[in-house]
């Protein structure tokens, strides 16, 4: 998310920032041991915002408003009994920054729990009538371990040789091919899908001693990537997208190719010893109340199938579906030229010197479009809804914590932070200005071909569409100077006719012919993929997927749902590597009983789970 730059002001006469900011974390202390909603509130500002990961709530929430956060918080407090508030050390020191418009001092903090630790992050305003001089203004709280549990990745180098070397009949790779096979267990936790998300929620669950099995219907590990379109490449920078436990080497380049990226991949899950089953799919399921668990089949590359009980499921298949959304163009069915979805759209080459309709104009139409016309292509893109463009540089602008030196822990923390609906609106507006007028030029110049362009609900740009719809934007990184000098066509799906034989025909006469069209229009939402797995019992109990709920939250993601032990990974690198220790500490705390609330999702009566798929 966005957070604006860091604004240094002369503090030299004030008691210094960590003081202050440590007398404000005992006056919470003494307030929450004490259980006094009163005094709680004295320690917040009226319009406060409380976010917590699992540290207090078992779950993902904001709680906004002086009152409403001093009562939730006095309300856990009775059973986490929270302590041990202290400024972290490992962290860059508390100091004065301007955040949202607001001068505040920003804060790094640790802190206990009954079951466990964790950390967070402060910000304060100063100049308020208590004995530390501040009150919060944003409280942002995080689990991070549970007590009893040694983390296996951050310890220290375990001794001898990792297998015992006195059974000749064994040696180590005997062992991890019996490990990866379960012929002699069920996991705690399996994990359908193989991607940034199933690989990190695996490392996290093994880092907590949890046995975690990740299967992928694709024949080799990173092939979720390796099979996209020969273009492809991360469109945000290499340094946000470090993997958890094992970042990436230094001389890798700023941003990475897809082929680059699906390489590490293997490299990952053979560094950490994960178990990954390739060619794998998901048959059906059943979650037995009487038990807890999963009845589970899985289908391999041979056509065996293996049954498996594990306790949870986490699906890590992405934000959508794997379906490929196909949209009712009039005529279509007699054109006689190819027609593929960007799903089976590899390279560029395949269409030199082809005629070639590209139906769409987000993410994934300018990408094909811009490969195929440097592959020497004629290409026309056909645009059916407004579209946020931004610049790769300003587009970067909405994590500029990563790119200036902050370091990643605390980046991820200060995101994590600024993630209150309220507040990321208001920042996101402010970003949207900025990038606009650094784009202004790119964006006339494209409004001047045709190109209708928005700038998000209520002026929130391309990372609220993210957040909320998946789609309709486009970072440029090329294609939108192609389009802005002519080379690669537009024109308006309310500007066409019907399809026939040999092209497009338009409402004003004119007959345009193509010798293939490439349907870049995305892919059923995963709602309806869970729809499609789960039926519709399922679906309708978790509602909607991905998008903010009510509360501000974003819907059935990292956290507890509607149907019990089923969980939910989504989105891209930075938030996997965020929300992956999420999962696997609920997880955890699962096995361990330590869960004190009950599912706020759960119907009083839940039906048995039923799963039918083909994978």
């Amino acid at each position: 998310m966005s957070e604006s730059p860091d604004v240094p002001v002369d503090v030299a006469d004030r008691v210094p920032e960590h003081v202050q900011v440590q007398m404000w974390l005992s006056d919470l202390e003494e307030a929450l041991s004490s259980g006094a909603v009163h005094s709680i509130a004295d320690c917040f500002v009226e319009d406060a915002h409380w976010r917590d990961l699992v540290a207090f709530t078992w779950d993902f929430s904001v709680h906004s408003g002086r009152d409403t956060v001093s009562s939730a918080l006095a309300d856990r407090a009775r059973s986490v009994r929270p302590g041990a508030f202290v400024v972290d050390p490992r962290r860059t020191p508390p100091r004065v920054v301007t955040r949202g418009g607001r001068e505040v001092i920003e804060a790094f903090f640790t802190f206990e729990t009954a079951v466990g630790w964790g950390q967070g992050v402060l910000r304060l305003e100063s100049g308020q009538l208590t004995r530390s001089g501040l009150r919060a203004w944003v409280f942002f709280t995080r689990l991070d371990g549970l007590h009893g549990i040694e983390p296996r990745f951050t310890g220290p180098r375990p001794e001898g040789l990792g297998f015992d070397r006195s059974d000749t009949r064994l040696g180590w790779q005997d062992l991890r091919d019996r490990e990866s096979s379960f012929a002699d267990r069920d996991p705690d936790a399996l994990i359908v899908g193989g991607g940034q998300s199933g690989v990190m929620a695996a490392a996290h669950l093994k880092n907590l001693g949890l046995d975690a099995l990740i299967v992928d219907r694709f024949p080799r590990i990173g092939d979720n990537w390796r099979t996209r379109y020969k273009s492809l490449a991360l469109h945000n920078g290499t340094d946000m997208n470090h993997f958890s436990f094992l970042p990436f080497p230094s001389w890798y380049p700023e941003y990475l190719p897809k082929d680059k990226l699906a390489n590490w991949f293997e490299i990952y899950v053979e560094a950490l010893e994960l178990n990954y089953w390739t060619s794998t799919e998901l048959v059906s399921a059943v979650f037995e109340e009487a038990t807890g668990r999963w009845a589970i089949v899985l289908r391999r590359a041979d056509g065996s199938e293996r049954a498996m009980h594990p306790k949870h499921l986490i699906m890590a298949t992405g934000n959508t579906g794997g379906t490929p959304r196909i949209p009712n163009l009039p005529g279509i069915d007699e054109f006689a030229g190819s027609v593929v979805h960007t799903k089976h759209f590899t390279e560029g080459k395949d269409y030199a010197g082809q005629r070639v309709l590209v139906v769409g104009v987000g993410t994934s139409a300018h990408d094909v479009a811009y490969d195929m016309h440097i592959n020497g292509a004629t290409v026309t893109m056909m645009q059916r809804g407004t579209i946020s463009v931004v610049d790769l540089e300003s587009a970067n602008m909405s994590y500029p914590m990563y790119f200036d030196g902050t370091p990643l822990e605390e980046a991820d923390l200060l995101g994590g932070a600024g993630f209150v609906l309220p507040l990321l609106m208001d920042s996101l507006r402010g970003l949207t200005r900025m990038t606009t007028r650094r784009d202004q030029d790119l964006l006339a110049q494209l409004e001047a071909r045709g190109m209708r362009l928005d700038d998000g609900d209520h002026g929130t740009g391309w990372l609220m569409k993210f957040y909320t719809k998946g789609g309709g934007y486009y970072i440029n990184v090329g294609a939108s100077e192609l389009i802005a000098s002519g080379k690669i066509s537009l024109i308006q799906a309310t500007d066409t006719d019907r399809f026939e034989k040999d092209g497009l025909q338009m409402r004003d006469g004119r007959h345009l012919p193509f010798d293939a069209v490439v349907l870049a229009t995305g892919y059923e939402s995963q709602a309806e993929e869970v729809r499609r797995i789960f039926g519709d019992d399922v679906a309708d109990r978790l509602g909607g997927m991905w998008g903010f709920d009510e509360r501000g939250v974003l819907r059935n993601a990292w956290r507890r749902t509607a149907q019990p032990n089923l969980w939910f990974m989504m989105s891209g690198i930075q938030s996997a590597r965020f929300h992956a220790p999420l999962v696997a500490l609920q997880i955890a705390a699962d096995l361990m009983g330590l869960v004190d609330v009950p599912n706020p999702y759960l119907p009083s009566s839940a039906a048995t789970l039923q799963v039918s798929s083909d994978g």
